[in-house]
């Protein structure tokens, strides 16, 4: 992508979508796609999916094919796990792939650095870093704590049946879509940590 982020050029893709995220970044469409759009946003249903399929299709399609660096931001919801397990995971998820010399001939390398994991192709033909950065509990937890905080304080039993109950109560009592909710729920986030580590990761894996 461009060598700073630009945040009007966005591409947002729809959730699951892996054969257009692929379509994307095979190298028939990489080098227009990098000069258009700063970030690319995917999303797909939870860890497993994530760690096990897209991100070893992104790796296996991108690295040595496009000849560029690409800079992964991984966020994920921590469900409670302790973030050194999860990193843990994904280093060994990757170590395994550049591995598999059914994938990779040569085999790339891959090193740590300051909690980034880097991947490079051994001829020089391109480089992946990938940041791992997590959500405390879920997304959806997040979302639906903050809207009962602004929303309505004193009715904290909304939440007593879980986050995905919770916000299809909120959605319906208080917005017009669920998409509305989410976008102005976003904006009652600055200051949160967890918020605040993605601009600096941004910043971070583009210098």
């Amino acid at each position: 992508m461009k060598d700073h982020i630009d945040f009007n050029c966005i591409l947002c893709m729809p959730d699951s979508g892996m054969s257009k995220l692929q379509e994307l970044l095979g190298s028939s469409c990489f080098n227009y796609i990098k000069t258009q759009y700063s970030l690319l946003i995917y999303g797909d249903n939870g860890k497993p999916i994530i760690i096990e399929k897209v991100l070893q299709r992104v790796v296996v399609d991108t690295l040595g094919k496009v000849k560029d660096d690409i800079n992964i931001i991984l966020i994920l919801d921590d469900d409670g796990i302790n973030y050194n397990d999860l990193y843990k995971t994904i280093f060994d998820k990757l170590q395994s792939i550049v591995r598999d010399k059914s994938k990779f001939n040569p085999l790339p390398y891959f090193e740590e650095n300051n909690n980034l994991l880097i991947l490079k192709h051994p001829k020089g033909r391109g480089c992946i870093t990938i940041k791992l950065t997590t959500v405390p509990t879920s997304l959806e937890d997040q979302i639906a704590n903050k809207i009962v905080e602004v929303k309505c304080p004193h009715n904290s039993k909304i939440l007593e049946n879980g986050a995905e109950k919770a916000l299809k109560y909120l959605e319906k009592e208080y917005y017009k879509s669920y998409e509305e909710m989410i976008r102005q729920s976003s904006t009652w986030f600055k200051g949160e940590n967890w918020v605040d580590n993605i601009p600096t990761v941004c910043l971070l894996n583009t210098s």
